[in-house]
């Protein structure tokens, strides 16, 4: 049988590569989001992307329960969405409640993660 070779990683999964460009905006810094920052550390996970059927979801989730769930906005900038999860990450700690953009009070479908 034969052996395969395993892949080279510059970095940790889903990282930023020391010396990468600066993203539009101009945010580089880890500081700039600190929840977010908190909740990676503390073992949670953030999730942006598509969550099927949901195109451009913002997901925080803190390794027990689902912090807040936002849907990307016509034009925004992925800094100004990175901007609003990190201040829904603080409401929903602060509060105890999740701040959900993605399952409306009236619908009668629910994507809840």
């Amino acid at each position: 049988m034969e052996r395969r070779r395993k892949a080279a990683r510059g970095s940790a999964p889903g990282g930023l590569a020391s010396g990468s460009p600066a993203p539009p905006g101009g945010k580089t810094d880890s500081a700039d989001w600190p929840h977010i920052q908190a909740l990676i550390n503390g073992g949670g996970q953030v999730m942006i992307g598509t969550v099927a059927p949901i195109r451009g979801a913002a997901v925080a989730h803190d390794g027990a329960k689902t912090l807040a769930m936002l849907r990307h906005q016509s034009g925004e900038a992925l800094a100004a969405l990175l901007d609003r999860l990190d201040a829904a990450i603080a409401t929903a700690k602060s509060t105890g409640s999740r701040v959900d953009e993605i399952n409306g009070p009236s619908s009668d479908r629910r994507y809840e993660i």
